[in-house]
């Protein structure tokens, strides 16, 4: 299986979050793009990766070999993983969450997170 580099694919995506943004707003709006994109999307692009990697389904190498495919391995962590869409599809679905609401959201976010990855 190839490996692809995070970084790299996080660059790949910020950009073509920017240039969409950008044709569609005009080029007035590409720092904003890239600002919005590393503020409020990037965690949880990245928590997508590393259920891909733990998941078997793409070697991520900052996500460790040992932790690749580990779902098969580890099977408490299809519950932390159907959580983490829950509380994805929260933020991002389910209308604006107030201030406190969003931060309690995020914490279960990263505790469920950091379950996936050793």
């Amino acid at each position: 299986m190839q490996s692809r580099s995070l970084y790299r694919a996080a660059f790949e995506e910020a950009e073509a979050y920017r240039r969409d943004l950008v044709k569609r707003m005009g080029q007035g709006h590409s720092v904003a793009a890239t600002a919005e994109w590393n503020q409020q999307r990037f965690w949880l692009w990245v928590v997508d990766r590393a259920i891909e990697h733990v998941e078997g389904r793409v070697f991520w190498p900052e996500c460790g070999r040992r932790n690749f495919s580990r779902v098969s391995q580890r099977p408490e962590l299809e519950n932390a993983i159907r959580k983490l869409r829950k509380l994805q599809n929260r933020l991002q679905v389910a209308g604006l969450p107030t201030f406190k609401q969003k931060e309690e959201i995020l914490a279960e976010l990263a505790r469920c997170a950091n379950l996936l990855l050793e």
